[in-house]
């Protein structure tokens, strides 16, 4: 809404689950800040009934720092210097009136010029202002420091910020020690956990923070917990302005500095979301995304994202890959129920998190208290052993009963308790074990597919440059479709490939153009292109070392260079029986929607034999303009064959999201169906299926083709894949 007043923009965000709504008042910056004595603010909340009640006078304050004029006073009087960032300096100083030192943060003198970081800034004090809660900091008023610059004050927190405190746990371990009571494991996500509270009431009011990390939490000497630094909230649905002001990514932060422009916030604690800035898709869930990624560096002591450069940094957070969940100091496995809430807190899908950072705290409260935790419930067993627990006086006492009555029933009831007790001990660790190997293997595939994904990319980026700016290879020999009709003009290797069954050549690609298109008129454009023969050998030899184990075969069953104007290249060169325009394919529209390199659904080939996967990325001149696109089909039987290898007792299958059958080393079928019947056929019962899609990993015991087999599964993401490791039932009969 719009005020009568053409000084003042109010912004409102409503948020339907929420009992208030966090409401922006703020004058025109200009006027606000040219003269210190019409400095005002308004800021007011909306109650149920839609009435608005204001928090603030809008009478002028008298706040100054200027001696020239004698009827004002010094409202604080600086006495040292707290801390300083990209935007603002905080500075420790002291109230006369009150007798008590506050902390003062001023916006940097280099952007008060700018009205986009007075807005900001502006925004950051009514926010927090307005968030009433014992973990956020507490806003005491706006202030104007000397020079005229904006400044509010607020609580002075003595003690150290969160990163600080994990720092001081790294010590420890460091110098050959542990950490005390103070700054174990438990002590450390309890904090976490009030972190969660603090953020869910700031969403609950309608607000995001979007830069949560460990610098921007303070702890104070009597344990309280201070969620700090609100500069880049913003309102749900609130599209205001974004700056490009701040620091770039050429520091050398290695991505623990906050960013602003596109993507804004701290690359080592973003979600995928934002590090792609996908402005429209922050939300809540992004918040909850880098307390998971928090998380991940309480119970690791690592960053979650590993690079040498920011831009690196910002890479791995957009595609959500983080580095292994391990301790950086003791060589142990992290507990399951932990890694679950991690990788659910995590997901590169925001609708695949917990519904809301509630759920988050309250799921890190369970693991504390040693209960099971949502995002990996209990089976059966694992509930019958915590009831035990929690019950060990009464069982106790009725066990004493048992042997008064009938001892020597008791003596066989022991005997035969203690060995199906042996029996589900040996039962739950064959299933954790299986489960921790398909993790492995999942981890292992997950990591190989991404770093295929990201040069397939960087082969796009060479073609979208050699097509606008390249220069034109004369003497480069270009290899159309009636060279390879003609016996006489083919290419020398030209011969039949017993991987492809299939005559091609491994050293040209087939070029053509779209029907009705003048093939003259880009046939310079071809020329250019030729320069990408070295490029695409090197996609085609790093695709066969990632995927292929070392083995010869590439798995590359064709890549495809499609231009929109009409000019084509498959590799391997190959005879086409009839010359399409390939603009007018499946995955050429999809990929125009896309805004990164995408991984398309899993499809037969032509002769039905391989199941193919298609990854392609788009080509986009430096203004966004649409070029064309790349697009490479990969067979999963290599993959799965070379990649993922398990011994004679198990066999690994690849799924896709809908629990269809991609691969697999040897499926459990018998031997009078074939290997083909049930490619893409979905695997298993529904129970099975249903199993998939409730947890991230896990373990069900089943029955496939007539056989007890279990089941160990992960998802691969953020692919949305299923890996399925099939061992036989030792139970069975």
């Amino acid at each position: 809404m719009h005020s009568d007043d053409d000084k003042t923009r109010v912004i409102s965000r409503p948020n339907p689950d929420a009992n208030a709504t966090v409401v922006i008042a703020t004058e025109d910056l200009r006027h606000r800040l040219s003269d210190v004595a019409t400095v005002r603010l308004t800021v007011a909340i909306a109650n149920d009934d839609g009435a608005t009640v204001e928090m603030g006078s809008s009478r002028p304050q008298d706040h100054s720092f200027d001696s020239d004029q004698p009827s004002n006073r010094v409202r604080y009087v600086i006495v040292g210097e707290a801390g300083r960032g990209g935007m603002a300096t905080v500075h420790i100083a002291h109230d006369p009136a009150l007798l008590r030192k506050v902390a003062l943060k001023q916006l940097s003198d280099e952007l008060r010029g700018i009205d986009q970081a007075q807005l900001r800034f502006l925004r950051e004090v009514q926010v927090t202002a307005q968030l009433d809660h014992p973990y956020i900091i507490p806003v005491y008023g706006l202030e104007v420091a000397p020079g005229g610059a904006p400044a509010y004050a607020m609580k002075l927190v003595s003690g150290q910020t969160f990163y600080d405190y994990l720092q001081e746990t790294i010590a420890a371990y460091e110098s050959g020690g542990k950490p005390d009571e103070a700054h174990s494991l438990p002590a450390r996500i309890e904090h976490l956990v009030k972190i969660c509270e603090g953020v869910a009431y700031a969403h609950g009011k309608g607000v995001i923070h979007r830069d949560l990390k460990p610098a921007n939490i303070m702890l104070g000497e009597h344990g309280e917990i201070y969620v700090m630094d609100w500069g880049i909230c913003r309102l749900f649905g609130d599209s205001g302005p974004e700056s490009d002001f701040g620091v770039g990514l050429s520091d050398s932060t290695g991505g623990a500095q906050t960013e602003y422009g596109t993507v804004v916030g701290t690359p080592r604690y973003m979600s995928a979301e934002q590090a792609q800035g996908h402005v429209d898709e922050v939300g809540p869930a992004s918040d909850q995304c880098a307390l998971g990624l928090m998380l991940f560096e309480i119970v690791t002591l690592k960053a979650p994202f590993a690079g040498r450069t920011p831009q690196e940094v910002l890479r791995n957070a957009a595609s959500a890959h983080h580095i292994a969940l391990r301790h950086a100091f003791e060589h142990r496995a992290t507990d399951r129920p932990l890694r679950a809430i991690i990788e659910r807190a995590t997901r590169k899908n925001p609708q695949q998190r917990y519904p809301g950072v509630s759920e988050l705290a309250d799921d890190l409260r369970r693991y504390l208290r040693g209960e099971p935790v949502h995002a990996l419930p209990d089976s059966a067993w694992q509930r019958a052993q915590r009831f035990v627990g929690r019950h060990r006086q009464g069982m106790l006492l009725s066990l004493l009963g048992l042997i008064a009555a009938a001892s020597m029933g008791f003596l066989g009831l022991a005997w035969h308790s203690e060995k199906l007790a042996d029996a589900a001990r040996a039962r739950e660790a064959m299933q954790r074990d299986l489960m921790e190997r398909v993790a492995k293997e999942g981890d292992q595939l997950q990591l190989q597919l991404v770093l295929v994904q990201s040069q397939l990319e960087s082969l796009a980026l060479a073609a979208a440059q050699l097509a606008q700016y390249g220069t034109a290879d004369r003497s480069a020999r270009i290899y159309w479709n009636e060279d390879f009709v003609n016996p006489s003009a083919r290419p020398a290797d030209f011969d039949l490939n017993p991987e492809l069954r299939r005559e091609v050549s491994m050293q040209a690609a087939t070029w053509s153009v779209a029907p009705g298109i003048d093939r003259a008129g880009l046939e310079p454009l071809a020329q250019r292109l030729s320069h990408l023969d070295g490029y695409r050998n090197q996609l085609i030899e790093f695709t066969r070392r990632t995927l292929g184990g070392g083995q010869y075969a590439s798995g590359v069953h064709e890549l495809k260079l499609v231009l929109e104007q009409g000019l084509f290249m498959q590799y391997p060169g190959h005879v086409l029986e009839h010359e399409k325009d390939l603009r007018q394919s499946i995955w050429y529209d999809d990929i125009k929607t896309q805004p990164e390199s995408h991984w398309g659904e899993a499809h037969l080939d032509e002769e039905g034999d391989d199941v193919l996967l298609s990854l392609s990325s788009h080509l986009r001149d430096p203004q966004g303009q649409f070029l064309g696109a790349l697009s490479m089909d990969i067979s999963v039987d290599f993959i799965v064959h070379n990649l993922l290898r398990a011994d004679d007792d198990r066999n690994l299958i690849l799924l896709d999201a809908d629990a269809r059958v991609m691969a697999s080393e040897d499926l459990l079928t018998d031997h009078l169906i074939s290997y083909k019947a049930v490619l893409l056929a979905p695997l298993g019962d529904a129970k099975l299926r249903e199993a998939f899609k409730e947890d991230e990993v896990g373990a069900v015991a089943t029955t496939l083709s007539g056989k007890k087999v279990i089941v160990a599964f992960d998802h691969i993401s953020p692919l949305g894949w299923i890996l399925a490791l099939v061992t036989k039932d030792p139970d069975a009969q």
